[in-house]
């Protein structure tokens, strides 16, 4: 089905289903691609605090708006309702420079988006990345693919992002730094889209707040986005565990490791037994220079590279000299997560599910996600497992802007979205000899809280 063709502003009430930040996220993504006029009212509306645009909301509006050069109505901290018009002005036209090496050349933008507080920096690169993987930072000005090479006798340029976003790495109710890194960005590699690399300096909502930055830098799609399906998990090979604590710590989560693995080894991990191999496990260890900052994140590797994670960013009171047992607490609630997640048997875990969504919707053909069964009393296959709020929410947003449905399996005929990666409106910077030119065009989007 074909995205809706419209002028007038997709109604989009910000209290359905989950009513949080993804519902406004996927729908500024999708707007901004698309060229569809949005109104979002009762933003954030079911969360506690009044809802509204808080920081990292804001600054992903401000660089999609300035992107695609839209017309924003209602923009500004704990704003509730947002008109958002894509093509209403000029947008920013990310000139860049031209780096080339043997018979490849490649066209470098740069983007800096500064958070003033540590917002996370995981939800707005989510919020960003569909504009920039499909290329609609190079779409002309009118809206339409150009359809251009850069034709001075030397062919195609290929286009590259460094986007540097400012704010928390590791912050409450939001996907850290490593499960981005670990999880998410291989899973999307896995579903065709170009390898993505990330550095981070920390920052930490926990024990004394602190701003850091990730860059991630990579290459946009050159087609449409093939349908993918993620369909056969395989069997567990590979267990990591990624700690963050303080230093004086390390000793006594590498021993609880140790136990937690015995204890889950023969009881809780699928498909291990005595006539299969013991899956591979790691651990490493980051001081994370706070007496009140831990973070765990186990990592689960399948034969077919599937990955899934569960993670703890440790939200209760640290006193103290009274520390030994968390360590403990923090790997056995972990490990039931992922018992919970390998148990069902899908290729996703319940965050990675939802974060897929707008991809299915945007690919060529049906994409499937197999999001596991329950698992009966008696070994047999159960109920499907229900896509979670976040999920549905996603599904919906993409239904309304993409006018695509999805299955109770988790299949979606995607829309066959064409990247407009070829921009005749980009003029690149004249430079001498190979190399990339340093003086990058920037676009430098801030936002601060009273």
């Amino acid at each position: 089905m074909a995205p809706p063709n419209t002028t007038q502003p997709i109604h989009l009430p910000g209290t359905t289903l989950e009513g949080g930040g993804q519902l406004l996220r996927n729908a500024l993504a999708l707007s901004s691609l698309l060229r569809t006029p949005i109104h979002v009212t009762s933003i954030r509306g079911n969360r506690s605090g009044g809802g509204g645009l808080k920081a990292q909301h804001l600054v992903s509006l401000q660089f999609l708006a300035a992107a695609s050069g839209a017309g924003v109505k209602g923009i500004g901290l704990g704003s509730k309702e947002v008109v958002f018009s894509p093509g209403e002005r000029e947008r920013h036209g990310f000139g860049g420079s031209v780096e080339a090496k043997g018979d490849s050349r490649k066209r470098r933008r740069k983007i800096e988006i500064k958070q003033a507080t540590p917002g996370s920096v995981s939800l707005v690169f989510q919020a960003v990345l569909p504009f920039l993987m499909f290329g609609g930072c190079c779409v002309a000005a009118d809206g339409k693919e150009s359809g251009e090479k850069e034709d001075d006798g030397e062919g195609e340029i290929e286009e590259e992002f460094e986007l540097l976003i400012t704010g928390g790495t590791n912050v409450s109710n939001s996907p850290s730094f490593d499960y981005t890194a670990q999880v998410l960005i291989p899973m999307l590699k896995m579903i065709g889209i170009p390898d993505i690399e990330v550095m981070c300096s920390r920052g930490w909502s926990q024990g004394r707040t602190s701003l850091g930055w990730v860059r991630y830098r990579f290459g946009t799609l050159r087609d449409k986005l093939p349908a993918f399906r993620l369909v056969d998990r395989g069997s567990l090979v590979k267990v990591n565990f990624t700690i963050l604590a303080p230093g004086g710590s390390e000793r006594d989560f590498r021993d609880e490791v140790e136990v937690a693995w015995e204890r889950f080894s023969r009881t809780a991990w699928p498909d291990v037994g005595p006539e299969n191999e013991e899956p591979e496990m790691e651990v490493s260890f980051e001081d994370s220079r706070d007496a009140k900052r831990y973070y765990l994140l186990v990592v689960a590797t399948t034969s077919t590279g599937m990955k899934l994670g569960r993670d703890w960013l440790y939200d209760r009171g640290v006193r103290a000299g009274k520390t030994d047992g968390i360590a403990r607490e923090m790997l056995r609630k972990v490990l039931l997560d992922m018992k919970a997640e390998l148990d069902h048997e899908g290729c996703v875990d319940e965050w990675m599910r939802d974060q897929l969504i707008v991809f299915q919707g945007l690919a060529e053909g049906k994409s499937e996600v197999n999001g596991g069964r329950r698992r009966m009393k008696n070994g047999e296959e159960g109920q499907l497992v229900e896509p979670s709020l976040h999920a549905k929410t996603a599904q919906w947003v993409a239904a309304e802007l993409l006018n695509v449905s999805f299955d109770d399996e988790g299949g979606c005929e995607g829309v066959g979205y064409a990247p407009g990666h070829h921009n005749g409106n980009a003029q690149s910077k004249e430079h001498s000899g190979d190399g990339l030119v340093e003086s990058m065009e920037k676009l430098d989007i801030k936002a601060n809280t009273p």
